[in-house]
């Protein structure tokens, strides 16, 4: 048997993962690293004061998010992205391809963020548990 869950349980869910990261937290682009050890950021990118809206079904939609002008960017192809608090504590960890796929970031520029470049989320969404 699998495990599913009911609608309020996934708003729940994803409510409180997306209240941990409060005012003004930040997606940051890295090129290695993980949850307790996120590596090396190449582009920061503030979210709204308040980072997500409510779940719908499940899934809560980011608010805006304001692009990194000047990155930092490095010859290494970005690998993960944080969703982090103001403070810099991690709240969710995710691959960064350049293909589409589930629990992921897709890059359509190319994974490379050079030094300078601008560096744009137009649309972020975030499911904490499967229906």
């Amino acid at each position: 048997m699998s495990t599913t869950h009911s609608t309020a349980a996934r708003n729940a869910a994803t409510d409180a993962v997306t209240a941990l990261i409060g005012a003004s937290g930040n997606l940051k682009f890295r090129l290695s690293g993980s949850v307790s050890s996120p590596g090396t950021a190449v582009a920061t990118l503030p979210l709204s004061a308040t980072a997500f809206g409510a779940s719908s079904a499940g899934t809560a939609t980011a608010n805006a998010i304001t692009s990194d002008t000047n990155a930092t960017g490095n010859a290494s192809p970005v690998a993960n992205a944080t969703l982090e608090t103001s403070g810099g504590t991690v709240v969710i960890h995710m691959d960064v391809l350049s293909s589409a796929g589930s629990d992921r970031i897709v890059m359509t520029g190319g994974l490379t963020v050079g030094a300078g470049d601008t560096v744009t989320c137009t649309s972020l969404t975030y499911t904490a548990l499967p229906a």
